[in-house]
């Protein structure tokens, strides 16, 4: 009874144990590639909790320590080395099938917004390749023909023996080859390595491949899908050739990208690895030798505030990558070398997509879940915001998502149709009803969507904010009509009666813009938890003064589906240790 039962169990958990994908996204300076580095090594060392601290405090405290010892455990009984899969290799791959002009016209044309002092000559890009490692001999003839059959999607069953024999060197050596190029081309500008590989992957979702026109050339979009399509069939040959297929992608960098594989596989996670502002900028200036400049021009490409026609599609978007990620992890930078924060994350998590519900949810975690479902309470059509008020305790006292006041009708339920051919009082303000100028401009955006085949069906929502800005011709935040998550949590304070809140904590799916910030500066907020920062300055310039200022606090959990993912479990645990013989 016994062996049935442990086999029973073994099968409950067996697709777990052999397959495994995790993706990894954060901004430049994060720490992707240290931690695909750590789930790719033989052995990770994971840290015993006395070893994890920050800022001379245990990162791990009260029950946390309890759950961490427990996941450690199983994780280092458990693991396995990862096949890690970088985008940056994939990229080169599509660069190697240039032609030296070709590939010389392409950086060049990457180079033009660097803001260098020097400008980076053709002749010295030209000699630069002629001499380095894209003139080497990377890929024998038989492995430039597995390059082909993956870049241009052929069927996976046309690998030979000798290709799937060798798939796993191939990598290594496309990897080789990104490494030793990514260098050549730090040292004609510390910048231009970034630029290429951005610009090449902007350039292959545009049009499937690397181009120096691409910006020029009609967008095709099948092409969105071509980065992930090809990294698809390379974790369908480690799969075919490995019984246990653990793979870590480093990193995914556009959301259509990372929801292609969210699409595709159960078994997929993405994990956010998020490093403090001034740890990562520090990194970035010391360790990549980048200015201000270059830094500032990194973070506005990798937000999607590109001049690119279809950007939302085909540019960079970190930022949306963490918002839609399932995984957030912290990773301060501030000891050159010492991972052990990153690390016991690392540990933690694996071994709940092994064993979903080894452990309960931490705290944060908890009210961060409820903030992440607040949000989808929203009717804004530009961003979904949650947000949770607990006192010191954890106990929650108020929950806000943004959205219009109570009585008031949300954007997402309001029309161009029924602005312009009803007249409902009660839905849409007397401004909107009777201002010519905005009626003109609704009309137009009417006319210019309403026939579209692809709008079939669709309600035509539309922001005022944004058509009252465009008339007036600025950028003016006051005319949004919805109440941000915060404030509408502040609210319900005093709208249903609380007791006092001085001391508690803000849990917020982003962070406080300057008017919630200062809110919560008043009402006594001792912590802000936030999973992704306000693109203001509200941190800067509100928060980060006085002597009653709230410690800022990034969150580190499971939020959203992946929340349920790994804590819910597949059996009760009890019934787990029953069936294996543990009680009688």
């Amino acid at each position: 009874m016994s062996n049935t039962s442990n086999k029973m169990i073994s099968n409950l958990f067996m697709e777990r144990g052999k397959f495994v994908l995790i993706g990894l996204t954060g901004r430049t300076g994060s720490g992707c590639t240290t931690a695909a580095n750590i789930l790719e090594s033989q052995n990770p060392n994971f840290p015993k909790v006395t070893e994890i601290n920050y800022n001379g405090h245990e990162f791990y405290n009260g029950l946390n320590v309890n759950r961490y010892e427990i996941l450690s455990s199983f994780s280092e009984e458990k693991f396995s080395p990862f096949y890690s899969i970088k985008v940056s290799d994939l990229i080169s791959a599509y660069i190697l099938l240039l032609g030296i002009n070709e590939a010389v016209n392409f950086i060049e044309e990457a180079s033009t917004t660097i803001t260098s002092k020097i400008k980076i000559k053709k002749t010295d890009i030209k000699e630069k390749l002629e001499k380095g490692s894209f003139s080497k001999n990377y890929l024998n003839k038989k492995f430039d023909r597995l390059l082909r059959k993956l870049i241009h999607h052929e069927n996976n069953d046309n690998l030979d023996k000798y290709e799937l024999s060798k798939f796993l060197s191939f990598m290594r050596l496309t990897r080789k080859f990104t490494e030793d190029f990514k260098s050549e081309l730090k040292e004609l500008d510390n910048e231009l390595y970034i630029r290429v590989y951005q610009s090449a992957g902007n350039s292959i979702r545009r049009i499937g491949k690397v181009q120096a026109s691409y910006k020029n050339t009609d967008f095709n979009p099948e092409s969105v899908f071509h980065l992930p399509e090809t990294i698809n069939r390379i974790i369908k040959v480690i799969r075919k050739i490995k019984d246990k297929a653990f793979i870590v992608i480093d990193a995914i960098r556009n959301p259509y990208e990372a929801k292609f594989f969210k699409e595709r596989y159960a078994a997929f996670y993405l994990i956010s690895i998020n490093a403090p502002n001034e740890d990562r900028k520090t990194y970035l200036q010391h360790i990549h030798k980048l200015s201000v400049d270059d830094i500032d021009n990194l973070e506005r490409r990798e937000s999607g505030k590109t001049q690119i026609d279809n950007s939302d599609f085909v540019s960079q978007n970190v930022k949306r990558c963490i918002e839609i990620s399932d995984v957030h992890l912290f990773n301060p930078r501030n000891e050159i070398d010492n991972h052990n924060i990153l690390k016991s994350q690392l540990a933690w998590y694996f071994a709940l997509m092994l064993h979903p519900g080894l452990v309960t949810p931490t705290s944060i975690e908890r009210v961060m879940q409820i903030a992440y479902t607040a949000k989808s309470n929203s009717g804004c059509i530009s961003r979904q915001v949650g947000a949770v008020v607990t006192d010191s305790d954890y106990s929650i006292k108020a929950i806000g998502w943004n959205d219009v006041a109570k009585g008031q009708v949300p954007c997402n339920l309001r029309s161009l149709n029924g602005l312009i051919y009803g007249f409902d009082e009660i839905t849409y303000s007397q401004y909107e009803r009777n201002d010519l100028k905005f009626r003109t401009e609704a009309k137009i955006q009417l006319a210019a969507i309403e026939n579209q085949e692809a709008l079939a069906g669709k309600n035509l929502s539309y922001c005022f904010k944004d058509m009252k800005n465009k008339i007036d011709d600025k950028g003016n935040q006051v005319h949004t009509r919805s109440l941000h998550a915060e404030e509408n949590a502040f609210l319900q304070l005093s709208k249903y009666g609380s007791t006092g809140i001085n001391g508690g904590k803000l849990f917020t799916t982003a962070s406080p813009c300057e008017l919630c910030a200062k809110k919560a500066y008043q009402l006594g907020i001792q912590d802000i938890v936030f999973i992704d920062p306000y693109p203001g300055i509200a941190i800067d310039h509100i928060l980060s003064i006085g002597n009653r200022r709230p410690n800022l606090i990034q969150f580190s959990g499971a939020v959203g589906s992946g929340y349920h993912q790994l804590y819910e479990p597949i059996i009760a645990y009890k019934d787990e240790l029953n069936y294996i013989g543990t009680f009688s």
